[in-house]
């Protein structure tokens, strides 16, 4: 009975979870909807050579990552009441402790560990993505910024709120997967340019001709197309590509079901499925 009772409570607890982060998700591409049509489609064509295109990449993970600074502050602040208060306390030891100074250490440290590896995984996917786009939708670089930035914020603020009146810290969860979402798009625009353009990176660079669309038509003249044909095979990068996409589905189902992982990876699995069946991106041999 009792062992009913927990397996119960525990299906009740990640269907909770997968609410909060199916929120997120929900919440993050009605913000992508609305935004995308404000954002005048001209505001990024004066940036035209490549190192104007990484001073734009890198100012915007500048900006992103203004948010571990403000977290260190905050974990600075908290330990600062905590040693001035005692002398002898350690802050790496008040886990034991409930005042309301040590709950707020370990959420913002929480919080700024957190923040650390997903700023790791966003810069590497922007910087990857960066120099595939084309002028007009170099746009994309600073709305995933700006969705990033809002959705650490909610993680913090939903985990800070239930952390310290003793509730479920799920409400967090929908910034994480606001996150999350940011980083799939920009390395999904990375994997097919990678794929694209393997092992020849010199037309990165030179002129392209947006006209003679070699991609599908719902992702053409989002990733730059050379003048020429890339000549080379591209096997590597899309065997490689499919073989971490396939890597990802299977720690989403084993050794225990992820229910909130699922859909990502699933996503995943259909998305680069179709890029490959489409033809959007051409296999070289």
């Amino acid at each position: 009975m009792k062992q009913t009772r927990v397996l119960k409570q525990e299906s009740a607890n990640k269907h909770s979870l997968g609410v909060w982060i199916a929120s997120g998700w929900i919440f993050f591409f009605a913000v992508l909807f609305l935004t995308w049509r404000l954002i005048p489609q001209d505001m990024t064509l004066a940036i035209n050579t490549p190192s104007a295109v990484w001073v734009f990449a890198f100012a915007h993970l500048f900006f992103a990552s203004l948010i571990l600074f403000v977290g260190f502050l905050a974990v600075g602040a908290t330990r600062w009441q905590i040693e001035t208060k005692d002398a002898s306390a350690n802050p790496a030891t008040v886990e034991k402790n409930s005042s309301d100074t040590d709950i707020n250490n370990r959420i913002h440290t929480q919080f700024l560990s957190n923040s650390t590896e997903q700023f790791v995984m966003f810069s590497a996917a922007l910087l990857a993505a960066t120099p595939f786009l084309t002028q007009s939708y170099l746009r994309i670089i600073p709305l995933m910024t700006v969705l990033w930035i809002f959705g650490r914020l909610f993680f913090w603020g939903g985990y800070w709120y239930t952390a310290s009146r003793g509730l479920p810290t799920y409400p967090r969860a929908v910034g994480l997967g606001m996150g999350l979402l940011c980083t799939l798009v920009l390395a999904a625009i990375a994997a097919i340019g990678i794929s694209l353009y393997f092992p020849s990176f010199t037309t990165l660079f030179e002129a392209t001709n947006l006209g003679a669309a070699s991609l599908n038509p719902s992702i053409s003249g989002i990733i730059k197309q050379p003048d020429t044909i890339a000549s080379g095979s591209n096997l590597l990068p899309i065997g490689l590509i499919s073989l971490i996409v396939l890597i990802i589905s299977t720690l989403a189902i084993f050794p225990r079901p992820a229910p909130p992982v699922i859909p990502m990876a699933l996503i995943s699995i259909i998305g680069w499925g179709w890029l490959l069946a489409s033809g959007a991106i051409p296999i070289r041999f």
